[in-house]
């Protein structure tokens, strides 16, 4: 083989390999998006990829870091809720009806209410 046909298959290899690299997989891991609420440069609401939908909601309702209300989905819609109203680490509110949860989030986190006032959690209008 001459010099320029290595050269070329060495190009040829770089080239497919970043595109491999760019490329969406399954493997990589879950795709996640976060939105800070507060605007204090931390994020305060993470949405958790699940397919085509967002699967999974978390929120820290209080700004310490960790998450205070998790919402479940499946195939974009609502499935169940817990919060953690006394910030213990163990949720001792759960929902598994979309309307009195949303009654209460408003209720109590009208801030976050907006974030989670959804029928459908599709990816595509998270523009993940």
């Amino acid at each position: 083989m001459n010099k320029i046909n290595v050269i070329i298959i060495f190009f040829l290899v770089l080239f497919c390999a970043n595109v491999y690299a760019q490329t969406p997989c399954a493997s990589k891991g879950p795709v996640t998006r976060s939105t800070d609420v507060n605007k204090d440069g931390k994020p305060d609401i993470t949405y958790h990829k699940d397919g085509e939908y967002v699967g999974k909601i978390e929120a820290d309702t209080n700004y310490d870091g960790k998450a205070d209300i998790t919402v479940h989905a499946k195939n974009g819609k609502f499935v169940s809720a817990e919060a953690d109203t006394d910030y213990d680490g163990k949720p001792d509110k759960k929902f598994s009806d979309l309307k009195a949860f949303n009654e209460w989030l408003n209720a109590n986190n009208e801030e976050f209410y907006k974030q989670f006032n959804s029928r459908d959690w599709d990816v595509a209008l998270l523009k993940f």
